[in-house]
């Protein structure tokens, strides 16, 4: 990977984060604006999303009708209270009882409202800069691992004419029958 290229993936990832988040829905004539998550925010929208897989494996099994009802109201709970992370931001850390209200707000709204929001906060969930963090990550390392002038080229030859000289010393020696 040579500075062209570093500086190319360092440009595309900035750009990929100033263009996410915030961004503005509109659901049933009602705008939404999705806020930029930070990793606390992003921390608990991952758990909450677990929780939905765990739930949806148990669903698949034999169950009963009462407990079908409760993995469907618990899994709308669930995308209210996404939706609302993805609303509030760090608010919903701040100020608990407006996260608390929000997502019961949420829940009362129709299906299409906590999805589009949902939908546009995961679209935009690489934009909490953990992206940004890792590309910085991997061009610091490609610069520090990259081999620089002439110095770790000699370092390299001198390296593999010491191993076939190892090589020719390990081989059985021939003798001379005179």
């Amino acid at each position: 990977m040579d500075n062209k290229d570093l500086e190319r993936v360092l440009l595309e990832g900035s750009q990929q984060v100033q263009s996410g988040a915030p961004c503005e829905i509109e659901v049933q004539g009602r705008r939404f604006k999705v806020r930029q998550i930070t990793q606390k925010v992003g921390l608990k929208i991952s758990n909450l999303e677990k929780e939905i897989l765990v739930l949806e494996r148990e669903a698949k099994g034999e169950i009963t009708l009462k407990r079908a009802k409760e993995i469907d109201e618990k899994m709308y709970t669930l995308h209210s209270k996404t939706a609302a992370y993805y609303l509030l931001g760090n608010w919903a850390l701040f100020v608990p009882f407006l996260w608390a209200l929000t997502w019961r707000w949420l829940f009362r709204k129709t299906n299409e409202v906590t999805f589009k929001i949902n939908d546009a906060g995961a679209n935009n969930k690489d934009v909490n800069f953990l992206l940004a963090n890792w590309q910085v990550t991997k061009a610091r390392l490609a610069l520090s691992t990259m081999l620089v002038g002439n110095g770790i080229k000699q370092y390299q030859e001198r390296m593999e004419s010491a191993e076939n000289m190892l090589e020719e010393d390990a081989l059985p020696k021939k003798e001379d029958n005179k």
